[in-house]
């Protein structure tokens, strides 16, 4: 596998399952008569992303070097300014419906069959800070922030850029559906129920339940997943919170309702690593603030240990936790709930690990508003085909014995040394 060339196989997967080629010719190009065709463009920065290039710049350094000449046949190809003004034009809408194309397609095609949390389909919403600006005309579009001293004192100002995402949780990888770019002056939980929203819009019945963090209780964002035909699950603080509040009046003096010894939330027949011993309460018909349902409200007690490979506890902890749902418990076992909420966790950490520290999502590409959004959905498409080709394509990946960021350099490696160039200019479906 290691000498294949990688490049011209995945090329030639998203193009034959994912019609890659044809759906970026389909994307509008606001510029007139543009010397560098959009899609010329729109192939290089997902080809650059899936390569390791990620920067503008990077992307014009490798094509001054030659690299991708032998993948484009005699196409003038673009510099970063290039880049960057091709996006600020490009017709978002039709990125978007690239991106909701690809899981449509994974979906249809059962490559996404095993992504369940004990049968169900759970998505994980969360909020990112994106990359951070000290320059007021740079983040003019991004959210203020003031760093005060003791005395209240303005001591710095900084504007963040940040993003709403949505993923699968759940085995194997986890596509991500949607990074929004969250606008300035708007709060992560708006952005969180436009998120949903479009969710429903581009992906019908898409999943089962969708989990958060403690953020997220709030009614209108609850009201919102139910209203789009969805449940939820959402971490509940301890601190000054009514709803748990009453769920202890019911909870105390009461031995737990279920009790799980030795468990993982990954469910892998493993001897050694994390497991928990968890106590669990629970509740259901709580009427809590103008939320449209009554809500189900568990407490887990759990004690974290790590245990080494003679099977000896080395380190442990314990930590008490409180959930909400809307689902019942007929129909969604206790210990279901526990292992969703600490999958969002691992997601959270795994997703937004993945982006920012291999594919360097926190970038600055822009500090414009379209081309950041239009950023975000080619992050989102490139991502997924990526995936998508390692996991689904590659019947040899073995995920336990090597890493997927091998494959950023074998990526890159492919594409300088194709024999025959891959795209054609007068054959954009090459």
């Amino acid at each position: 596998m290691i000498n294949k060339n990688h490049i011209l196989s995945l090329y030639r997967y998203c193009n034959r399952v994912y019609r890659l080629n044809q759906k970026i010719s389909e994307i509008k190009d606001g510029r007139t008569n543009p010397t560098i065709k959009l899609p010329v463009i729109l192939l290089t920065v997902i080809i650059s992303l899936m390569s390791g290039l990620h920067s503008f710049n990077a992307m014009e350094e490798a094509i001054k070097d030659g690299d991708f000449d032998k993948f484009f046949f005699k196409t003038c190809l673009p510099g970063a300014d290039t880049i960057k003004y091709a996006l600020k034009a490009t017709g978002l809408k039709g990125l978007r419906k690239f991106a909701a194309f690809i899981v449509q397609k994974a979906r249809y095609n059962k490559s996404l069959k095993i992504n369940t949390i004990d049968g169900l389909k759970v998505v994980a919403i969360d909020g990112t800070d994106v990359f951070t600006m000290k320059s007021e005309k740079l983040g003019k579009n991004a959210h203020k922030y003031e760093h005060t001293d003791d005395d209240g004192e303005i001591k710095s100002i900084d504007y963040r850029e940040k993003a709403i995402v949505a993923s699968y949780v759940g085995k194997g990888f986890s596509p991500i559906l949607k990074i929004n770019r969250i606008p300035k002056g708007e709060g992560e939980t708006t952005a969180a129920r436009k998120l949903v929203n479009e969710l429903n819009e581009d992906h019908y019945q898409y999943c089962d339940v969708i989990v958060v963090d403690s953020l997220y209780v709030k009614a209108p964002f609850i009201n919102t997943v139910l209203r789009n035909n969805k449940d939820v699950i959402v971490r509940v603080k301890q601190k000054n919170n009514l709803l748990i509040k009453d769920a202890e009046g019911l909870f105390k003096n009461r031995k737990p309702d279920h009790i799980h010894k030795n468990v993982s939330p990954q469910d892998k027949d493993k001897k050694s690593g994390i497991f928990y011993d968890i106590e669990i309460w629970e509740d259901e018909n709580f009427e809590w603030s103008d939320v449209d349902k009554p809500l189900r409200v568990l407490k887990v007690k759990e004690r974290k240990k790590k245990v080494n490979a003679a099977g000896e506890i080395v380190e442990e902890e314990t930590q008490i936790c409180y959930f909400a749902t809307t689902m019942e418990k007929s129909q969604l076992k206790a210990f279901t709930v526990w292992k969703i909420a600490h999958r969002r966790w691992d997601e959270e950490n795994g997703v937004f690990h993945w982006i920012k520290t291999y594919w360097n999502f926190d970038r600055r590409y822009s500090s414009n508003p379209v081309v950041i959004q239009a950023m975000y959905y080619l992050y989102v498409i490139a991502y997924n085909l990526f995936h998508l080709y390692i996991h689904r394509n590659l019947k040899s990946f073995a995920p336990d014995k090597e890493t997927k960021k091998k494959f950023l350099r074998r990526f890159y490696k492919g594409l300088v040394t194709l024999i025959n160039p891959l795209y054609y200019p007068k054959n954009s479906f090459g």
